[in-house]
């Protein structure tokens, strides 16, 4: 697990920039590591889980796995190397609006 850090919200769309135009970043990922699945979870995430079929209401997060621990690993870091640049680019998003600047890390779970 990989904690996003940043609450979904209609005007920046953060699970939309994670997941990329028509899945771009996503597609990116796995076809570089063929065997790891990644999911978006957490509130505002749109993942339905369980029975129930309802979202979650942990903080949104980043769910790797793979059959390989080097898999695991190149995927994880590919998971980290994005959501640093969509941190960043939340940063100026902030800036440009006067909101205070997040302090942001990429913490693996």
């Amino acid at each position: 697990r990989i904690l996003i850090g940043i609450e979904e919200e209609s005007d920046f769309q953060v699970v939309g920039r994670l997941i990329g135009p028509k899945g771009a970043n996503m597609k990116n990922i796995v076809e570089k590591v063929p065997d790891a699945k990644i999911r978006i979870r957490g509130r505002g995430s749109r993942f339905l889980e369980g029975p129930q079929q309802v979202e979650s209401t942990d903080p949104l997060m980043i769910c790797v796995t793979a059959s390989r621990s080097e898999s695991f690993e190149t995927a994880a870091t590919l998971v980290e190397e994005l959501l640093r640049k969509v941190q960043s680019e939340y940063a100026r998003y902030c800036q440009r609006r006067g909101r205070p600047e997040p302090m942001h890390a990429v913490l693996r779970e």
